[in-house]
């Protein structure tokens, strides 16, 4: 007689796998939860805050109540879609020194940063980071026979980069902590080149009659962004939906925020 084959076993999870299980989905569950109230807080406020420098053109100018610049029109339209308004928080004290920590910025002052954020490992361990556009050095020219000034105080850039530049190239600088003070120096004689970001050395070619403008292919290209304090989850998600990445990159304009 044939002997017949033992019959299968049937598999029946031990106590500890079925804890293991149950764990994973209600982890799975929970990480489709909301992770902050971020964005919640910011409508039952019905303001939006935005902590900006002093100046910093054309990136964000401050002006009464309100503000232009780049980063003020891409905000501008972030708040029309959160439907709330924009309350503009002036930072004196932003770029006046290396360190960030003496630039008195608080997350109780405001949700988003903006200001020429350059995206880097620094900036990206400080905050949230909403890229918007892709940058790159370019050099403005008025006048090749004068002195060479450089423009390179954003958070997050690496000025070194265009400082060694100018150093290879045997070229004495001065350097400029932003775009208005290069215009006045140009218009002045004081120089009559500028090594800056590709958006500043449009603003000053512009505003210079004659004055031509052409990319530094040998030195490493950026990325702006707009910032937000860490764990700003929800707000972060919704201001992302707010500013499309094909829109935002087409935004070249500027105009009165409020």
């Amino acid at each position: 007689m044939t002997p017949r084959p033992p019959a299968p076993r049937r598999w029946r999870p031990s106590g500890s796998t079925v804890f293991i299980v149950v764990g994973v989905l209600a982890y799975l569950g929970l990480r489709q939860l909301p992770p902050d109230n971020s964005l919640a807080l910011v409508r039952q406020a019905g303001v939006l805050n935005v902590c900006v420098p002093a100046e910093l053109p054309p990136f964000i100018v401050p002006q009464g109540d309100g503000a232009t610049g780049l980063e003020a029109a891409l905000l501008r339209r972030a708040a029309a879609r959160l439907g709330v308004p924009l309350q503009w928080n002036l930072q004196a004290a932003w770029g006046t020194s290396p360190d960030p920590v003496d630039w008195g910025l608080r997350p109780e002052s405001c949700q988003v940063l903006a200001g020429g954020i350059v995206v880097s490992p620094e900036t990206q361990a400080l905050m949230e980071l909403l890229p918007y556009a892709d940058t790159g050095w370019a050099l403005l020219t008025l006048d090749h026979t004068k002195p060479l000034g450089v423009l390179a105080n954003h958070w997050g850039l690496n000025a070194d980069e265009a400082y060694g530049w100018a150093d290879t190239h045997g070229e004495p600088f001065t350097a400029y902590d932003q775009a208005g003070q290069a215009l006045a120096a140009l218009k002045g004689g004081e120089v009559g080149r500028v090594l800056a970001l590709r958006e500043e050395s449009e603003w000053l070619r512009a505003q210079l009659p004659g004055a031509r403008v052409q990319a530094v292919p040998d030195l490493p290209g950026h990325t702006l962004a707009l910032g937000l304090w860490k764990n700003m989850i929800t707000l972060k998600r919704a201001l992302r939906a707010a500013l499309p990445a094909p829109a935002v990159k087409r935004e070249g304009t500027a105009g009165a925020a409020r």
